[in-house]
Parts: C-alpha cells; sequence; structure tokens
C-alpha cells in the first residue's frame, strides 16, 4: 500500500482525501461512511477468547493504564484509614473524653486539599492531554505523587532528626499535590482503555478500572494492618510512603506508552497514529485489518466533527444530543458518592473502633471488607457483559437500597453490632460487583466519541464536587463530637440512593454490544435512552 501522497500530518477535515491501497476515498458519502464503521465494528465482535489473543498489545497498555487507578484507590483510602490508626489521632487530633480524636474541621481541611487537587488534576488534563499528549498528563501525575508524599511524610517531623509535634500545613500541601494525580488518572485512564479495547471486551475492560481502584484500597488496608504496630510515626509513614513504589513502576514504564489512535487522528497526526495502530495490533499471528480500523477510526471522529461547527469543548457537551448524554455520564458518579461509598470504604476502620470493637479486630474487618469488594468487583466483569449495563447498575442500586435499611435497622439495637458488619460485607459485595464498576463502561460509551477526553474531565470534577459534600458532611454526622449517628447514618444514605434508583430505570440507556456509532445514531434520534436496548433486538437505528 502506497501513502505517498499523504502528508505526515493533516487535519481531521482532509480525512475524505484520504485513501486505502486502490480504493476511491474512505467516505465518499454518508452511507459508505456508515458501511465501513458497522463492517469494522462486526469483525470486532468475536469471541473473546479470540479478541485476547489478536489484540494482546493494546490490552496490554490498557492494563498499564488501570496499574495507574490502583494508586487512585490506594490514596483515595490511605488518607481516610489512617484515622484509624491511634498514633495519627494523637499526632493530629485533640482529646476528647479520654480518647484522640482527629477533629472534624481539620478532616475537612484534608478533605479540602484532596478535592482542590483532584479538580485541579482532571480540568488540566483535559485540556493538556488534547495539545500534549495523555503520555505527559500521566508523567505529571507521578511527579506530583512523589513530591506530595515527600509532603506528607515530613509532615509527621518537619525535622526528622528532631521529631516535633505535626505539620498540618505540611500534610496539607501533600495531600493537595497527592490529589492532582487523582484528577489525572481518573480522568485519562477510563476513554484510553475504551478506545484500545475490543468491543466484546470494552465493558469489562472499563469496568476494571474499578476494580483497580479497589485493589489499590486492598493494598491500602494490608499495608496498614501491617504498619499499626509500628513504634512512633512510622506507624502510619510507611502507609504513605509506599505510594512512592507506584510512582516508580509508573515512570519506569511511561517511556514506551503509546497514544491512542483516536486522540492522534482528532490530533491531525494521521501518520503516526497508523504507526500506533501497528504498535498495538499488529505483529500477531492473526490478519489483524489494520486498515479497517484506521478507517473506523477516522469515520467515528470525522461524523463527530461533522455534527459540529464548532472546535470540540466544554461547551459542545452542553449542546443538542450531547447534554443528555454529559447530564447521563456525570450521574453515575453522584449515585456513587450519595450511597454511602465514603461512610463504609472510608470510615469503616474508625466507625467500628468509635463502635467499641478493638482496634486490632477494626482492622481485621476492614481487610476482610476490602478483599469481598474486590471478589465482588470480578463478578462485575460477568454481570455487565451478560445483563448490560443499565440492568446491572438499576438492580445492584435496589439491592443496595435494601441492604442500607437493614444496616440503618440494625444499628438502633447496640447489641448488633456484628449483624451491622455482615450486612456492610453484603453491600460491599453488590456495590463492587454493580454501580462500582458499571459506572465506568457507562460513561466512556454515552460520551460522544470527539468530546470523550472533555466528558471524562467534567465527570472527573463532578466525581470530586460530589464526594467533597458528602466528605465534609461525614464527619459532623458521625464523629462522637458532633453528631455521633453511627450506622443511623445508613437511612440517609438509603434515601438518597431510593431516589437515584427512580433516575436510572427512567434514564439510563443499554449500550452493551453496541458501536460507538450506532450509540451516536441512537443518541440522534430522540429517542428515549432506556429504549435502546429494545431497538438494538430489533435491529433498528434508532427509537422512538
Amino acid at each position: 500500500m502506497s501513502t505517498k501522497s499523504q502528508p505526515p500530518e493533516m487535519e481531521l477535515n482532509d480525512i475524505r482525501k484520504i485513501r486505502v491501497g486502490k480504493q476511491p476515498p474512505l467516505f465518499e458519502d454518508d452511507e459508505q461512511k456508515l458501511v465501513d464503521l458497522e463492517t469494522w465494528d462486526n469483525k470486532n465482535k468475536e469471541n473473546w477468547k479470540v479478541v485476547v489473543r489478536e489484540n494482546k498489545k493494546s490490552l496490554g497498555w490498557c492494563c498499564y493504564a488501570l496499574f495507574t487507578c490502583i494508586f487512585w484507590g490506594y490514596d483515595g483510602l490511605a488518607g481516610t484509614i489512617v484515622l484509624a490508626i491511634s498514633q495519627f489521632r494523637h499526632d493530629y487530633g485533640s482529646e476528647y473524653k479520654g480518647q484522640f480524636v482527629v477533629g472534624a474541621g481539620v478532616q475537612l481541611m484534608f478533605a479540602a486539599a484532596s478535592f482542590i487537587g483532584l479538580m485541579a488534576g482532571g480540568a488540566l488534563s483535559a485540556f493538556v492531554s488534547k495539545r500534549w499528549g495523555r503520555q505527559v498528563c500521566i508523567a505529571g501525575g507521578f511527579a506530583s505523587t512523589l513530591l506530595g508524599v515527600l509532603f506528607q511524610f515530613l509532615s509527621a517531623s518537619p525535622t526528622p532528626l528532631t521529631p516535633s509535634r505535626a505539620s498540618f500545613p505540611l500534610f496539607f500541601a501533600g495531600k493537595l499535590l497527592t490529589g492532582i494525580p487523582l484528577g489525572i488518572f481518573t480522568t485519562i485512564a477510563p476513554p484510553y482503555c475504551s478506545e484500545l479495547a475490543p468491543i466484546s471486551l470494552r465493558g469489562a475492560i472499563t469496568a476494571a478500572v474499578n476494580f483497580s481502584i479497589v485493589l489499590g484500597q486492598c493494598l491500602a488496608y494490608v499495608v496498614m494492618r501491617q504498619t499499626q504496630h509500628l513504634s512512633g510515626v512510622n506507624s502510619y509513614r510507611v502507609l504513605f510512603s509506599v505510594q512512592w513504589i507506584f510512582a516508580g513502576i509508573g515512570l519506569a514504564i511511561l517511556w514506551w506508552f503509546p497514544e491512542s489512535p483516536y486522540l492522534l487522528v482528532s490530533q491531525g497526526k494521521m501518520e503516526k497514529a497508523r504507526r500506533n495502530i501497528g504498535r498495538l495490533y499488529g505483529g500477531g499471528k492473526g490478519n489483524f485489518d489494520q486498515e479497517g480500523y484506521f478507517a473506523m477510526v477516522l469515520a467515528t471522529l470525522e461524523k463527530a466533527r461533522e455534527e459540529k461547527r464548532n472546535e470540540p469543548g466544554f461547551k459542545e457537551c452542553f449542546k443538542g444530543s450531547n447534554l443528555r448524554r454529559t447530564m447521563i455520564a456525570n450521574s453515575v458518579f453522584v449515585v456513587q458518592n450519595v450511597c454511602g461509598i465514603s461512610w463504609i470504604i472510608g470510615y469503616m476502620s474508625y466507625f467500628l473502633t468509635l463502635g467499641g470493637m478493638s482496634e486490632s479486630r477494626a482492622f481485621d474487618v476492614s481487610v476482610l471488607l476490602s478483599f469481598i469488594m474486590l471478589v465482588g468487583n470480578t463478578f462485575s466483569w460477568w454481570l455487565v457483559e451478560s445483563f448490560g449495563r443499565r440492568s446491572t447498575a438499576l438492580y445492584g442500586c435496589l439491592t443496595l437500597f435494601t441492604t442500607l435499611m437493614l444496616i440503618g435497622i440494625t444499628s438502633l439495637f447496640p447489641k448488633l453490632l456484628t449483624a451491622q458488619v455482615v450486612f456492610m460485607g453484603v453491600w460491599s459485595f453488590m456495590y463492587q460487583a454493580t454501580i462500582g464498576a458499571v459506572a465506568w463502561p457507562i460513561v466512556s460509551e454515552v460520551a460522544t466519541s470527539s468530546l470523550r477526553g472533555h466528558t471524562q474531565s467534567l465527570v472527573t470534577m463532578t466525581t470530586g464536587l460530589t464526594g467533597a459534600i458528602v466528605g465534609v458532611s461525614l464527619p459532623f454526622a458521625v464523629n462522637p463530637d458532633q453528631g455521633n449517628l453511627g450506622g443511623k447514618i445508613a437511612f440517609i444514605y438509603g434515601g438518597l440512593l431510593g431516589l437515584c434508583c427512580i433516575g436510572i430505570w427512567w434514564w439510563y440507556p443499554e449500550t452493551k454490544g453496541l458501536s460507538f456509532g450506532e450509540i451516536d445514531r441512537l443518541f440522534e434520534s430522540g429517542g428515549r435512552p432506556r429504549d435502546f436496548g429494545r431497538a438494538k433486538k430489533a435491529g433498528k437505528g434508532d427509537v422512538k
């Protein structure tokens, strides 16, 4: 095949001039464009074993993107479970009725630092990745991690050789800096995985973002369990220091990171996009249709480009059919935050300790629940591909609602603390198997192809905002010197989740097995998203 007539870089507007071999222009008209799209889509919907065998490289780099989310889970949880370590409460808290407690105001300050960092990382990554690529964003995230962890490490004793009172400004700065990569990684990883993963595995791969987060949380619990008995500040310093390992591994591999062909084509870097397609999908024993893939990317992005006159930007996310897609994508993480995740995962050890359970036993229970979550998340891979995105989200949230009501009821009886823990275990499993995991494929699939990065950035900021609201409220609700609600807070979360279930039933589409082009056409038809699955079964391109 000859491409001598093609310049190394060209604008997306010049796509119609591209020829593949001796064929006529790729996109003579819209009908030809749809044929190219659907031909590639049909080839891609194969047996998952065949797909894995023929896409080892692309799936391997998806795993690297997922690796960055392990840090998100680890750091996001370490900042809250550290409250369960007595030495940390002694150094950063004050005495209240014979025990040290980190005040709600101090917790608010630390949560605000992470929130500001997360929002900044999420907002910046959309612009930086568009101009310089995702590799630059990831490098910046790891660099921020290295410095942020250093500040947290030194905050326990600003002068390491002469231990003294903990430094709140240093710890705040450290939380701010480690919050930035939280926004970057959760903005970069989901769209990258959805663009590289084959359709038959796209749901499972994007749901694995949550698996990576939960794995990071499990590691945080394990590290805390092993370090809690260390003397002095090392009981929590080591918990923070482990993040240096994540950053070191990530940076060591980052040099070979291949940009997504979707991103490269949107930047007009056609030749580099072709080379990366060869890197990601070539070299196997199978006869991978690289030109078919290239045609599919071109068609998808050109179609999205034709639907708007302006350069893609955040304002485009709120125009026409994009508004509905943006609202659905953002709402799914609101559901996550209001269903009790911050309380059950982040405050589990602290809650159990305040409830009268010994510190070591509370840690053991927390570690057990974290691994229950990990197992639950592996079930999600089967659920999202077998029952679809909509059903997994809807029936999962109904189950979580029921479980929260049972947790609230048992909290009315102080002797039923064990029963509360059991129901929390059920909740943890079902959360990770359903809404905790399915949120990621929903966001990646409902977003317009050319606005996927911007949509994910908005989702990251929405997650940070709603998480901050919940995080600010939580210490005042559960701290013994404040609301002291204990397990009764489950009634509040249950009520909010009940309202969310109605919204999910009314609003959420079924995108299982649909190509990005098919999803675009269904949204453009103006029909009800909840009928998308029925339209797909009927073989129609629109819904009424």
